[in-house]
């Protein structure tokens, strides 16, 4: 049983780094089975298509992306400080892991429901965790009463904005950091409690 899901993960990043270097159209599952060191037909043994593998793709890297973003958020920190951390991470996971990001704004197939669902749901998720970090900070007094909905679409704006200067700006590390200091001083100057 481990080396079938040590043969699927083999398949997962083979396709993650092939999505990544090339449009959905342009990639063949010849290709991702022989990055994988795989056979074609052992794709098929987990994927029925390369839509569906695409999918998984796009699920698995939204997962890890998340849950590095929740282990950042430590509970022992203030709500602002778990929103500096959130911020950190995130430019940190999109600067490392620019062939999943990549794939993320190149041409999704749109032939299946599924797929478009299952984005929703993603994006649905992560708005989820930013309102209920702004609540935290709302209730601790640390951020004035906002709607949280509202704040967190904005705070995923802003996540879109670093991805897009990460993947086309080319800009050194250390002024990509400082970008997304004065995009998070920003966002926290737009929710400090009035004196």
């Amino acid at each position: 049983m481990q080396e079938i899901g040590e043969k699927k993960g083999r398949i997962l990043v083979a396709a993650m780094d092939i999505f990544g270097e090339r449009p959905y159209d342009q990639v063949k599952i010849e290709d991702i089975a022989e990055r994988a060191g795989v056979g074609k037909g052992t794709i098929y043994e987990y994927f029925v298509s390369k839509e569906e593998l695409f999918a998984a793709i796009l699920e698995a890297g939204f997962n890890e992306y998340f849950m590095a973003l929740v282990a950042a958020a430590v509970p022992s920190l203030s709500a602002t400080a778990k929103l500096q951390a959130v911020f950190g991470r995130h430019l940190s996971f999109i600067s490392q892991h620019a062939a999943a990001a990549r794939i993320i704004l190149s041409e999704r197939p749109a032939s299946r429901s599924e797929i478009h669902e299952a984005m929703v749901n993603r994006y649905m998720r992560l708005g989820r965790f930013l309102e209920e970090l702004l609540q935290e900070g709302m209730t601790a007094g640390e951020f004035r009463p906002v709607d949280t909905a509202i704040v967190a679409q904005a705070i995923i704006g802003i996540f879109s904005t670093l991805l897009v200067f990460v993947l086309f700006a080319e800009q050194a590390a250390d002024a990509m950091e400082k970008n997304a200091e004065k995009l998070l001083d920003f966002c926290l100057l737009g929710l400090a409690v009035g004196d």
